[in-house]
């Protein structure tokens, strides 16, 4: 028989120990663990969401559900003017910096019992005093229909919408240029332009109709002062818009 004293004993299972870390895997890094982390975000789906920031940038990647209920506490304060049955459900404002919004449209709710309030559109308001714009609104084809208000006073814009937007487009500018992607100009009316303001309709015209409550399709009312105002689809292949002016803004923003 075989005697092991205690610190044979020891050594023997500090030697198993050994083996067993060497046969596992080795420790995640710390660039790994980011990217698990950042893997695991999602986007967060929010409902009467305002930011204004006087001397810092505004970057926002939302979804937009209208009907999901905010109690009054979290709501932020009506600005003059504005009730809660005006309340934009989105509102993102930049006084010295730029503002960038990737937003998302939930579903209408396919629902013969749900009330018209549910499947009411999406109003969001994106502003900018010193900086430029970009903001891209997506949705599967059954999307909520939205309106989007973008005022820009010194600063360019860029702006993606859905490729199943349909509606009028009005552009007010005064120095700078206005240009639509190739695709998007397949598809679009300009019935005018006086005072520097276009009022185009993207889409098939003929479905517009005044009975009831008016048009309840998309809106998109663009108004800039100093600046270029760029606007495609969100799946527009990259470089089709035509070239602006290389300023400090283009190159800080890509334009």
């Amino acid at each position: 028989m075989i005697l092991v004293d205690d610190k044979q004993v020891e050594a023997l299972e500090a030697r198993r120990q050994a083996e067993e870390q060497e046969n596992q895997e080795p420790p995640p890094t710390y660039s790994s663990i980011q990217s698990q982390e950042s893997s695991a975000l999602v986007v967060k789906t929010a409902n009467y969401v305002s930011i204004t920031r006087t001397h810092s940038s505004v970057k926002e990647k939302l979804v937009i559900d209208p009907s999901l209920f905010i109690p009054m506490f979290l709501r932020p304060a009506l600005t003059a003017g504005e009730t809660e049955e005006t309340r934009k459900n989105l509102k993102l404002e930049s006084v010295h910096g730029h503002v960038h919004a990737d937003i998302g449209l939930v579903d209408k709710v396919e629902n013969e019992a749900s009330s018209s309030k549910t499947n009411k559109r999406v109003t969001m308001l994106i502003k900018s005093t010193h900086g430029g714009i970009i903001t891209k609104i997506y949705g599967s084809p059954n999307r909520m229909s939205f309106v989007l208000h973008v005022q820009a006073s010194s600063g360019d814009v860029r702006l993606h919408i859905p490729r199943t937007f349909h509606g009028p487009i009005i552009v007010s500018h005064r120095h700078g240029s206005v240009r639509f992607s190739d695709g998007i100009n397949q598809y679009l009316t300009t019935f005018g332009e006086v005072d520097n303001t276009r009022r185009c309709f993207l889409g098939d015209f003929s479905r517009w109709s005044d009975a009831g409550e008016g048009w309840t399709g998309d809106e998109l009312v663009v108004d800039v002062r100093h600046g270029n105002v760029k606007i495609q689809y969100d799946d527009d292949a990259v470089g089709t818009p035509v070239k602006t002016r290389p300023t400090l803004l283009n190159r800080i923003f890509g334009f």
